[in-house]
């Protein structure tokens, strides 16, 4: 906020001659000043566009409005279309923000100099089912998730899903696996779950933003992960996985929610509570680069499927005042004053940034300039 007199007790004169003098003393040019990272309001309007993951789309519709309420010349206009569309549009130029769930590998990284990973925010999947007649909250093992999508598991009271179900009366109705079809960061922290958890997954798949899916023949393919929510609606027998920014949407079409074991064998939900168990494991270990995946982590009341919310930005920007922005509104969104409000968070389940990162993803957003 500015103060309401930048001249009362002084001569304006003063004033003037003083700023001048410390503008000499520290920031003599845009290009300077980008390159110190400064953070504040461009003179004119920049618009920051984005595009990428559907999971992190919600909490960015939520940030945009109350960025531009701060800086009321940075805009932020988020757009869906997947992880996938996220990085290669990042690479290519197109946006300087691209959405993802997944961190760049290290061959994108070694393949396209100056790309960062920056993480906003800590989000979760969930594993949804449409099985009539069952109520909530079914367990279900990451074992027999992996056995699920390569067509091993097919009915849903096989042997397997009833061991973890006992008491629970299981219909042998045909599961239906609902997979991705567009490039996405979500199919990346699910197929990382299967990986940890089935060592023939592991072998033959392993995990991507796309993968070389098993064929199943009662599968279905959905876009985006409102995509997902809607084919599992319409299909009794189904099971999916589903971002948790949208999952208030999922169960209030009839969807069910899966209890899913961890590390330790216990079956949780993606609760705030269980998700922080999971940072608190894991987040020590980001490294430099930000490239960290926090699926399966140890903790008794650890959630397996958490992942950081990335935007992929390019270190050298063309504009200067598109960096000064870029930096102000990164720097914004991770703070808990700024973006990172506890309500903010609420709306669509995400966790905070642990105090344990911060200061690497602040060395990340000030790399950035023109």
């Amino acid at each position: 906020m500015r103060p309401r007199s930048l001249t009362s007790g002084f001569g304006a004169a003063a004033i003037v001659a003083a700023a001048a003098m410390a503008l000499s003393a520290t920031v003599l040019t845009p290009v300077s000043a980008a390159r110190l990272g400064s953070t504040g309001n461009p003179p004119s309007t920049v618009v920051l566009n984005e595009a990428g993951s559907t999971l992190i789309y919600p909490y960015l519709q939520v940030l945009a409005p109350q960025l531009t309420r701060t800086y009321n010349h940075i805009y932020l206009d988020p757009g869906p279309g997947g992880s996938g569309k996220g990085i290669s549009d990042a690479i290519a130029g197109l946006t300087p923000l691209g959405g993802s769930d997944a961190y760049l590998s290290p061959g994108i990284l070694a393949n396209n100099l100056g790309l960062l990973n920056i993480p906003i925010a800590i989000s979760a999947q969930a594993i949804d089912y449409n099985v009539p007649g069952v109520g909530n909250h079914l367990k279900i093992t990451g074992n027999i998730l992996a056995q699920i999508y390569q067509g091993k598991i097919t009915r849903w009271n096989d042997r397997q899903l009833a061991a973890v179900n006992r008491g629970v009366k299981l219909p042998a109705m045909r599961i239906v696996p609902v997979r991705r079809v567009d490039s996405s960061g979500d199919t990346f922290i699910f197929t990382s779950l299967l990986t940890a958890t089935n060592k023939d997954w592991a072998k033959h798949v392993a995990f991507g933003t796309t993968v070389s899916w098993p064929p199943v023949s009662d599968e279905l393919s959905a876009n985006g992960n409102p995509g997902m929510i809607q084919v599992c609606h319409n299909t009794p027998g189904c099971i999916a996985y589903i971002g948790v920014s949208v999952e208030t949407t999922a169960l209030k079409q009839g969807l069910k929610e899966a209890l899913l074991q961890n590390r330790a064998g216990n079956f949780l939900l993606p609760t705030h509570a269980n998700i922080e168990a999971a940072v608190a494991a894991g987040a020590g270990s980001t490294p430099k680069s930000l490239a960290q995946s926090l699926i399966y982590e140890p903790g008794t009341n650890a959630y397996p499927i958490i992942n950081y919310e990335y935007l992929i930005v390019k270190s050298l920007q063309t504009s200067y005042y598109t960096a000064l922005a870029i930096r102000t509104f990164l720097t914004w969104a991770i703070s808990p004053t700024g973006g990172a409000t506890v309500r903010n968070l609420a709306v669509v389940d995400f966790a905070a940034l642990p105090q344990v990162v911060l200061g690497k993803v602040d060395a990340a957003i000030n790399d950035i300039s023109s």
